[in-house]
């Protein structure tokens, strides 16, 4: 994680990586802010972390704003989403 460290180790800045098809009618999305990503190796982390959240369909992920962009069939429990992101070492911000 380099959300951590005073200069990114990573090769891309900030970048937008979404993980699944488009958002079909019926879907719900939910935005959350996620603090301490600083790249797209960031975004790719949190990124593919919430992707295996249950009932999650599609993910979007922007470092430099720290918006993530969660689309599912129903609104995703918001602890699953702080525990997901916890565990690469980012906080979801209240």
């Amino acid at each position: 994680m380099c959300g951590t460290d005073d200069a990114c180790t990573c090769s891309t800045q900030a970048s937008t990586t979404t993980t699944a098809a488009a958002t079909r009618p019926g879907n719900s999305q939910q935005v959350f802010q996620v603090s301490g990503m600083t790249c797209g190796g960031c975004a790719s982390q949190v990124s593919k972390q919430l992707a295996e959240v249950p009932g999650v369909s599609d993910v979007s992920v922007d470092a430099a704003t720290g918006a993530v962009t969660i689309t599912s069939s129903a609104p995703v429990d918001a602890d699953a989403v702080a525990a997901a992101v916890s565990a690469v070492g980012y906080q979801l911000v209240h």
